[in-house]
């Protein structure tokens, strides 16, 4: 297993934007194959500083936990893809990957897990206020300090807004994201 990993240049830029943020959540909306996940787990590197710290990542579907977990162990990170909510967090593992149906049917218990943590919210589109997973995603992951939001496309086709997602009008308008990478760049960029 390499030591390092190369990152492309709207990673490193997205990284920079992360660290200076001056709220608790960031929205990076980057296009289908441009590596949010690559860059949320350097992010989670970072943001980690070699300190321990609860994370919690939630993602739309139950095979992609599987594929974050092996991804994270590319950055040295450890996390339970099958964290049941009776469980506690194991002393070996960062945190737990869970989809968002899971984040809502144990939102109390993972609200007491991310306390003062880590959140990443993948394809974070997928929660929706007034709906059972955003008002579950809301509860379970507020207390968390820190919330990285990932989205190619930063909207809901019901016009709910998404928890933890600045909008130009209130709740309303569209999606204000901290880093955005479009198809146009990555293009240019020859991906």
């Amino acid at each position: 297993m390499s030591s390092t990993v190369t990152l492309r240049r709207w990673q490193r830029d997205a990284l920079i934007a992360f660290a200076d943020r001056p709220t608790p959540d960031f929205l990076a909306v980057a296009c289908p194959g441009a590596g949010k996940t690559t860059f949320a787990l350097a992010a989670l590197r970072a943001e980690l500083g070699g300190r321990p710290r609860p994370i919690a990542i939630t993602v739309p579907t139950a095979h992609l936990k599987i594929q974050w977990a092996h991804a994270a162990a590319g950055f040295g990170l450890h996390f339970e893809p099958d964290w049941k909510p009776a469980e506690g967090l194991a002393a070996d593992m960062h945190g737990v990957v869970v989809t968002y149906a899971q984040a809502a049917s144990a939102s109390d218990r993972l609200a007491e897990l991310v306390r003062d943590g880590i959140v990443v919210l993948d394809e974070v589109h997928h929660a929706a206020d007034d709906r059972t997973w955003g008002d579950g995603v809301r509860h379970a992951f507020e207390p968390a300090a820190v919330r990285l939001l990932l989205s190619g496309t930063p909207f809901r086709s019901d016009d709910s807004p998404i928890p933890f997602v600045r909008y130009s009008n209130g709740d309303h308008g569209e999606a204000v994201s901290d880093f955005d990478y479009g198809y146009g760049e990555a293009l240019r960029e020859g991906g």
